[in-house]
């Protein structure tokens, strides 16, 4: 997903160049050798090929619904698409940002139960148990 935003925030910055739309797809799209520019490679070809931009769109991963959006949303107002996929594109990554976030604080909760688990034993033997007996036997002495 993160080389999702980074391919659309490439493709705003090449409209905002001048560059026409299926253009700036399809240089994204041979600069970025990763998914992400196979993806737009794809939705380019369908555009060239004269489909809408909802179906061009729906033929790439659902990652990349934030983009179809923005992009419908400006060709249904005739405004050019370069603000809009600008925005996508932060939304697109502040989304990644905080599944990571998410993912990390899962990792750190996963992480604390094999340590209670190995700990806790220890703990209660060394420090309870020796208290309690203690104090058992304190208890077991005053009686007569």
């Amino acid at each position: 997903m993160e080389e999702a935003a980074a391919a659309l925030a490439l493709v705003a910055a090449a409209l905002r160049s001048g560059m026409g739309s299926l253009e700036a797809l399809e240089a994204v799209a041979r600069l970025c050798p990763d998914a992400a520019g196979r993806e737009l490679a794809i939705v380019a070809a369908a555009h060239r090929w004269g489909e809408a931009s909802d179906v061009a769109w729906a033929r790439v991963g659902p990652g990349w619904q934030t983009a179809a959006v923005s992009w419908h949303a400006a060709q249904s107002a005739g405004a050019a698409p370069a603000g809009l996929l600008a925005a996508a594109a932060r939304r697109m990554h502040d989304e990644e940002a905080r599944r990571v976030e998410a993912a990390v604080q899962r990792a750190g909760v996963l992480l604390v139960l094999p340590l209670g688990a190995c700990f806790l034993p220890g703990f209660v033997a060394t420090t309870v148990v020796p208290v309690v007996l203690l104090l058992l036997g304190g208890l077991s002495a005053a009686s007569p």
